[in-house]
């Protein structure tokens, strides 16, 4: 038996949730600039073993708005990521996403949509409840592009998988780390979780307008799970 057959399945849902947190930063330059269309690829790593990949793309649509989508599959019970989310630049606003999540045992379908300054989400096409998924105020895109340049901590509350909770980023200074792409000065943020054994670290290249190029969750002081930038492109 392998090491990902025996993962928690909640381990595999914070490994895909960790490929759309790296998907949505990779739009953090757009609010000064129109964005470049781009393909990109990240690997994921557990215990040093590769345990999953994805695909991230950006492109202008007919009607001027931009659509990102990510792909992406994990070893754990064959989990696989289908996202797309839909923006509008003058000012960076989201306008509508969709997540899909299939696997052996799960299928689950969440999309947003933009409503009077919150999103109303519905889990495989039922509403979900105020008490369990209160309606989120700040986008995704918005959140990372305010990580990405900000260069300080802060306290912000986004609507993420199944769950609208409150964050704590903070800024770890400046750090240079290996990557595909070549040694990268970065500036390192370390988000707190309510589980407080679990934490993610995050690294962004202000080379690459706020690019997240690096994310590592650990648990109890150990690495779980590592995303790394593989390749990238411009078009």
């Amino acid at each position: 038996m392998s090491l990902y057959s025996m993962a928690p399945f909640s381990e595999l849902k914070l490994l895909m949730k960790s490929l759309l947190f790296i998907a949505f930063s990779l739009l953090a330059g757009v609010a000064n600039a129109a964005p470049t269309e781009f393909t990109a690829s990240y690997r994921a790593y557990s215990a040093g073993l590769p345990c999953g990949k994805g695909s991230l793309s950006l492109r202008q649509l007919d009607d001027g708005r931009y659509e990102y989508r990510a792909k992406g599959k994990a070893c754990v019970l064959s989990q696989s990521l289908d996202h797309y989310s839909r923006f509008q630049l003058a000012p960076l606003q989201g306008d509508e996403y969709q997540s899909q999540f299939s696997g052996w045992f799960s299928q689950r379908l969440l999309q947003g949509q933009q409503q009077d300054g919150h999103y109303a989400v519905t889990l495989n096409g039922e509403p979900l409840t105020t008490e369990l998924f209160p309606a989120a105020t700040l986008e995704p895109t918005i959140m990372m592009y305010q990580l990405g340049h900000s260069q300080q901590s802060q306290q912000l509350s986004y609507t993420w998988g199944e769950e609208t909770r409150d964050y704590w980023f903070e800024y770890q200074g400046s750090e240079v780390i290996d990557t595909k792409l070549g040694p990268l000065l970065t500036h390192k943020y370390q988000q707190d979780h309510p589980n407080e054994s679990r934490i993610a670290t995050l690294w962004f290249s202000p080379k690459y307008d706020g690019l997240m190029v690096q994310a590592k969750v650990s648990r109890l002081g150990v690495s779980w799970v590592n995303f790394v930038i593989n390749e990238y492109q411009s078009h």
